[in-house]
């Protein structure tokens, strides 16, 4: 069985990609169209279907002798060109969106989310830790399965040879936790649990604003550069107050869940001796007169 050490050396020198496949080319889906026919049908030029090409926004066409066949696939990223075009996008701005999308990564901080939504207050700056400081914190918990999941969950990650603490706060409350007695494996598995709650919540939350507030704006179509600002702001102004309602309930949680525990405890140990004695009933009738 291979040590912590052992194990996180070998993440160091192996690292993860990150990034998926995205292949050279488009494969012909659908309809098939020439150049000639793909710009009629996006409402576009030939001359800018090539200058696309070449700026990377669209695959390129599968070759069959000296024609270039594009597909239904080539046409609905042409008319989503068009669309972010019209919305106030610029080619350098739907590249690096295109980009971002393709590569599997978020596009807050392409679209500017990133910095309206979270506040410069809350945002998390990643720190790098050593392998010993790992091992240090959770010693031999460190396996290949914890290991796995912790990567997988994200409470630790790989970067040029580092290994990096993509949130310290969550790192921190877990290194707490752990020096009070909490496994390692419980702690992850209660992160996983703890993401997916907070997941929902916000995503209930998100789902409120656009359904009544960002829809009605844009029409079902993709928003401009302003109407997402205008979102982040709106998401910005309303989170103290979704944050004011989570912290009450979490106090209202945490104490009727605490009493619910002790008072279960105290049932049992009563049990265990003499059998769950009878509370005494409070009595509101007045004492009896003496005569």
């Amino acid at each position: 069985m291979k040590t912590p050490q052992t194990l996180l050396k070998q993440l160091l020198k192996q690292g993860r990609d990150l990034l998926p496949d995205m292949g050279s080319s488009a494969a012909p889906s659908g309809q098939e169209h020439t150049i000639d026919e793909l710009a009629r049908a996006a409402g576009t030029t030939v001359r800018n279907v090539r200058a696309y090409q070449d700026r990377g926004l669209i695959a390129p066409p599968v070759r069959r002798g000296r024609a270039g066949i594009y597909s239904d696939a080539h046409l609905g990223r042409l008319r989503m060109i068009n669309q972010l075009l019209e919305r106030g996008f610029t080619i350098a701005n739907i590249k690096e969106l295109v980009d971002a999308w393709e590569q599997g990564q978020d596009l807050d901080h392409v679209l500017g989310l990133d910095s309206v939504i979270a506040g410069t207050w809350s945002i998390e700056t990643p720190h790098y830790i050593s392998a010993e400081e790992i091992t240090e914190i959770f010693g031999d918990e460190i396996n290949e399965v914890t290991l796995a999941r912790a990567l997988r969950i994200g409470l630790f990650d790989v970067e040029e040879g580092k290994i990096k603490v993509p949130s310290p706060r969550i790192l921190q409350a877990g290194t707490e936790l752990h020096k009070a007695g909490v496994p390692l494996d419980a702690l992850l598995r209660e992160i996983e649990v703890l993401r997916e709650d907070t997941d929902r919540l916000t995503r209930s939350f998100v789902q409120l604003v656009a359904t009544h507030l960002v829809d009605p704006l844009t029409d079902n179509s993709l928003p401009s550069r302003d109407q997402i600002n205008q979102i982040g702001q709106v998401i910005e102004r309303l989170r103290p107050l979704a944050e004011m309602v989570v912290n009450a309930e979490m106090a209202k949680g945490l104490r009727r869940h605490a009493n619910a525990y002790i008072g279960e405890r105290f049932r049992e140990v009563l049990q265990s001796h003499e059998g769950e004695p009878t509370r005494k009933p409070t009595s509101t009738s007045k004492p009896a007169s003496k005569s």
